[in-house]
This record gives structure tokens, sequence and C-alpha cells, in this order.
């Protein structure tokens, strides 16, 4: 997973020269997630420390481990994760603030939350192994069904994720509208 996760990140210049972690916690409703590390260092833009922890006690763990997903989806995973990461670069401390208010009460923000990371991730060349993870979670039959739903609602679609990929090779705007 290290390995990994090191690999993606490299495809991140905007994050070589910042601290990050990656841990494995036990998470309640995700397996995996991004955020920054609230010390005294998050009031700082400059010298603000993020990580992506990700879960094995998880509903998902107990039907698929991640060392057992294919590489590509893994990859595809940490690209996301990596995408929220990068759209926190900006944001100053009020602006983290706000944007963890919105995201657990908005539920229009959070959607186009999760669209600014899946296309940050294309963005750095990521487009295939966002497609892998998002085939792999929505068609698994072993995946528990609401978390598939939460999936549906909430994530771009395959269809969504292929029209970014094609926006990004064509090099135009895509034309994805929030719902």
């Amino acid at each position: 997973m290290k390995v990994l996760f090191s690999d993606v990140i490299g495809h991140y210049p905007l994050l070589q020269s910042r601290v990050l972690y990656f841990r494995q916690i036990d998470l309640a409703r995700s397996a995996m997630r991004a955020q920054p590390v609230f010390n005294w260092r998050f009031f700082r833009r400059a010298t603000r420390e993020y990580r992506i922890d990700y879960s094995q006690h998880q509903k998902i763990a107990a039907h698929t481990r991640f060392q057992d997903l294919p590489d590509e989806v893994i990859r595809g995973w940490i690209a996301h994760e990596a995408g929220h990461l990068v759209d926190y670069l900006h944001r100053p401390w009020l602006g983290m603030l706000s944007f963890g208010i919105n995201y657990a009460l908005n539920r229009p923000y959070l959607r186009e939350a999760e669209k600014r990371a899946d296309q940050i991730a294309v963005e750095h060349g990521f487009g295939a192994e966002i497609l892998a993870t998002k085939h792999y979670l929505l068609n698994n039959g072993a995946l528990p069904e609401k978390y598939q739903r939460r999936l549906r609602k909430y994530y771009l679609s395959p269809d969504e994720i292929e029209g970014l990929i094609l926006a990004f090779d064509e090099g135009r705007e895509p034309d994805i509208v929030a719902v």
C-alpha cells in the first residue's frame, strides 16, 4: 500500500513539498479519507500537514481487503483522495473549517467536492484508475447495497468519469452539472 501511495503522490507536484501521512485506522463510514492534520501548522497554508487514512475495519473490508484489490483500483482510490488534498491547498484555515461543515451537512456541496476530487485526479493522469475504481465499487456484488447506494448518490458515475477523461483529453472544460 505504501509503495502505491508514494507512486500516486509522485504525480501531484503540488503535494511534493507537503508533509503527508498515510495510515491505517478504523473508519466508521468510509474506506478512505483525506483531511488536514489539526495541529498548530493547520493555521498556515504553507506549513499545513495532510493525511490519507484507510481502514481495514469497515463494512467493505468484511468483503474485500485492500491488499486483495487490484493495484489499479487502489491507485484510483488514492488518486481520488490526493485530489481532495490538492483541493484543500488553496483554502485558508477558516475556509477549511467551512469546507468540513459544508461537507458534513450540505449534500450538494459533498457531491461537488467529490466531483472536484475526481476531476483533479483525472487531470493528474489517473482517469483509467478512477474509472476502474468506480466500476469495481459499483459492480462488486459482495459490497453492501447501502454503501453502493451512497456511492451512486454522492459520487460521479462511470459515465461522468468518462466525460471528465474525454474533456481532459480534448483540452476542454468538462460539462458535468452537479445535482
